[in-house]
């Protein structure tokens, strides 16, 4: 396996220097920015023949691209580095595109007012509106529609960090098809590198799916085969059987909005849990009501999150992106899974000296994704 990595300026979009490593890895997470550490010697030389410098490494200047064989397969931002003096080496720390969206927010004077707009545009437009005004350039072409419109207010003021404002979205499948007798909306989204000029200049972009709903990896995962299964564990923290939900105002109601729901068939086995959401981002009722729909679906039993540690080279890491599902065999003599339907919520990638690389997947059973799936 051939590990490449590049250093390039953001607003450029220029190489800076490719950059021998000593240690590797980055992370894919579900709705989050996702991070690669990276160790490099002191000196490496940039593509112009000279020293790399600190200037070179100037944070939130500098983006960072990991190249596995012929793919860019991870891209964001250097936040942060260390130098040891002793091993003669720098740590260098990077994030994901999506941890520069936190760092921008909704329009402080004037707040954002969107009426029945689909919603993947909206992040759209948000992304567009941060490009024409000293971003990243993030390159939003492959957002498509996911069919469902929502009406969304941010206040003046409130400047919500848009990466919240995109996991909201995306979360959101509040929307009920009456047809197909499903509930419908939401998405994931992946942020992303490429080639903006083979071999000289990198952009970033970002995508999504067309719904919220688990898509097929083709991945089967079976212990002592291809993985090993170094632990499950049961979580039941989480349940719930009784939640409660208070948004925020718009800015002209007196009244707090507020929702609330039970699950009966889980109250009917343990004693009463509440959860109470807080949601300030939030100002109808409707989308309460969803935000109480998911907190019953999610809290309906306990989380079982099994972490697998593939064997070098077996899998390809992109293949494993959140919201994938996989086929689960753990035949551990307890819990006992048989092909069973997990969701990848996290992918870490390590590489080794030898270029091999191991995925170590955190992951969820797909049960807790049906609420988008059934009434």
């Amino acid at each position: 396996m051939s590990y490449r990595v590049y250093l390039y300026n953001l607003k450029t979009q220029n190489i800076i220097a490719e950059i021998p490593f000593s240690a590797l890895s980055y992370t894919y997470v579900m709705d989050e920015a996702g991070k690669a550490e990276i160790e490099i010697p002191i000196g490496v030389p940039k593509v112009n023949g000279d020293p790399l410098t600190p200037a070179d490494l100037f944070p939130v200047k500098t983006g960072i691209a990991i190249q596995r064989n012929s793919e860019l397969v991870w891209g964001g931002i250097l936040w942060a580095y260390r130098i040891n003096l002793t091993t003669r080496t720098i740590g260098l720390t990077a994030s994901g595109y999506l941890s520069y969206y936190a760092k921008r927010h909704t329009n402080a004077q004037n707040g954002v007012r969107y009426k029945f707009t689909e919603q993947a545009f909206m992040m759209r437009n948000f992304i567009n509106d941060v490009n024409a005004n000293n971003g990243i350039g993030t390159n939003t072409s492959a957002i498509v529609g996911t069919n469902m419109v929502r009406t969304r207010y941010w206040n003046p003021y409130e400047m919500k960090p848009l990466a919240d404002v995109f996991r909201d979205l995306a979360d959101d499948v509040s929307a009920f098809d009456r047809f197909s007798n499903t509930w419908s909306g939401g998405y994931f989204f992946y942020f992303e590198p490429y080639w903006v000029t083979n071999g000289v200049k990198i952009g970033n972009r970002v995508r999504n799916t067309i719904d919220r709903r688990p898509y097929d990896s083709g991945a089967s995962l079976q212990q002592a085969v291809n993985c090993e299964f170094g632990e499950i564990s049961v979580d039941g923290t989480g349940l719930v059987t009784h939640a409660y939900a208070i948004g925020a105002t718009d800015g002209l109601a007196s009244l707090t909005p507020f929702a609330w729901d039970d699950h009966p068939q889980l109250l009917a086995q343990i004693p009463q849990v509440n959860a109470v959401l807080s949601e300030t981002g939030t100002k109808h009722p409707v989308n309460l009501q969803y935000k109480v729909r998911s907190a019953l679906a999610f809290g309906n039993s306990p989380v079982v999150l099994p972490t697998a540690v593939t064997y070098p080279d077996e899998f390809v890491p992109t293949n494993f992106k959140p919201g994938m599902f996989v086929s689960v065999t753990t035949d551990d003599g307890f819990m006992n899974l048989v092909g069973a339907e997990y969701v990848v919520v996290e992918n870490s990638v390590t590489v080794a000296t030898d270029g091999t690389d191991r995925c170590s997947l955190t992951l969820i059973q797909s049960d807790l994704f049906k609420e988008t799936e059934e009434e």
